[in-house]
């Protein structure tokens, strides 16, 4: 179970003071930038920074890594990482040190889980290192940002668009709502997106959509891939 933080506070004051969206990611346009050695936002020198903590990253870098992900022969859009069991175990055991390396080993396979930044900004806040709590806050917020900008997720024309179903429950989670367990998928003219229900609270928000063509493309290329 996860447990909140100021992180919680900050990623829902985003959402609910009207986080400006900056629209839909344009993927065409993503993929030629990333895979161009000449560009801002050739992904290898994008990557170096995010794995050096650059706290430097703007949010339409951040947008460029996350989305550039998926276009990236490392990508595995519902892969878990293979740590996932020793880490039960360290979390159950209260194995400070050990947690602290097997989520860095977790996000060295999948560097944008939003649940393994969390974890490891909460166990290091524990541990008071609070410099290293702080760089990795902030790559969890500048992910999470990244994925809020391109729409509030309130109705299904103006879905968040994720590379992991994970990312979906976890951003549900960050913005300090709870999944009511009911979830359908929808077809929009946008493209997959699934509409999660959410337990009752004081803003009324009834459903959280979640645009998932980037998913479902990868599943197709696995499918030409067999």
């Amino acid at each position: 179970m996860l447990k909140k933080s100021t992180v919680v506070v900050i990623a829902a004051l985003f959402f609910h003071a009207g986080f400006a969206q900056e629209g839909k990611p344009d993927f065409k346009q993503i993929e030629k930038e990333v895979g161009d050695k000449n560009s801002p936002f050739f992904y290898t020198a994008l990557m170096k920074r995010y794995s050096n903590n650059d706290t430097l990253l703007t949010n339409d870098e951040y947008r460029h890594l996350y989305y550039g992900y998926s276009f990236q022969d490392s990508y595995s859009a519902y892969g878990k990482p293979s740590v996932n069991e020793d880490l039960k175990k360290a979390i159950k055991n209260k194995e400070t040190d050990k947690i602290i390396e097997l989520e860095k080993k977790a996000l060295h396979e999948f560097p944008f889980n939003l649940r393994n930044l969390y974890r490891l900004v909460n166990i290091l806040e524990d541990k008071g290192d609070t410099v290293q709590a702080l760089l990795y806050n902030k790559k969890l917020v500048g992910v999470a940002k990244a994925i809020m900008s391109t729409g509030d997720g309130a109705t299904d024309s103006t879905a968040m668009y994720v590379i992991s179903v994970e990312h979906e429950y976890d951003l549900i989670f960050l913005l300090g709502y709870e999944f009511d367990g009911s979830q359908a998928l929808v077809q929009v003219k946008d493209g997959p997106t699934d509409k999660m229900k959410l337990k009752k609270k004081g803003d009324n928000l009834e459903y959280m959509y979640f645009n998932v063509t980037t998913l479902f493309k990868s599943m197709s290329k696995m499918f030409e891939k067999k």
